[in-house]
């Protein structure tokens, strides 16, 4: 009796060999990620105040009202037709910056967004953001251990968070 080989049988095998030591491999941590994926703030991001979002983003840190952060929110500034799509923009001639943080006053949650800085990224910054209502945002740059905060007031004709 002659047996025919059985193609799909092998491709089969091969391919569950395969996957379990790929398995097996990334179990072990020999396949590490060349940068770890992004920290999520999650308590900061769910604080219910702007400055319980501070605490938790950046710490304790000698808060500065400097005019060395250029800050702009709306188009055109301090005003927004929808607040779901709301343009802010932070410049700074600051160096060592290592955290940016935009936060709404008034938002169920206040820290609208953050970014941990890299020597890749250079200012100024554009990003958008969502706004319940007229309110207060806030740009926060953490630069040699110290926070550089501006604000600017907005008018919001159509609330952005639901």
């Amino acid at each position: 009796m002659t047996h025919k080989p059985d193609n799909n049988r092998r491709k089969l095998i091969k391919g569950a060999i395969s996957a379990s030591t790929f398995a097996m491999v990334a179990a072990s941590g020999l396949l590490l990620p060349k940068r770890v994926l992004a920290h999520w703030p999650s308590d900061a991001f769910t604080a219910a105040t702007v400055e319980d979002a501070l605490l938790a983003l950046v710490g304790d840190a000698e808060v500065v009202d400097d005019k060395l952060v250029s800050f702009k929110v709306g188009a055109p500034p301090s005003y927004a037709v929808n607040g779901a799509s709301v343009p802010v923009e932070v410049r700074s001639s600051l160096q060592n910056i290592e955290r940016i943080a935009i936060l709404v006053d008034k938002n169920p949650n206040p820290l609208a967004m953050s970014l941990e800085m890299t020597p890749d990224i250079a200012l100024p910054f554009k990003s958008m953001i969502k706004v319940a209502e007229d309110s207060e945002v806030i740009a926060v740059i953490r630069a040699d251990g110290k926070l550089y905060r501006t604000s600017r007031k907005i008018e919001v004709d159509i609330g952005g968070c639901a």
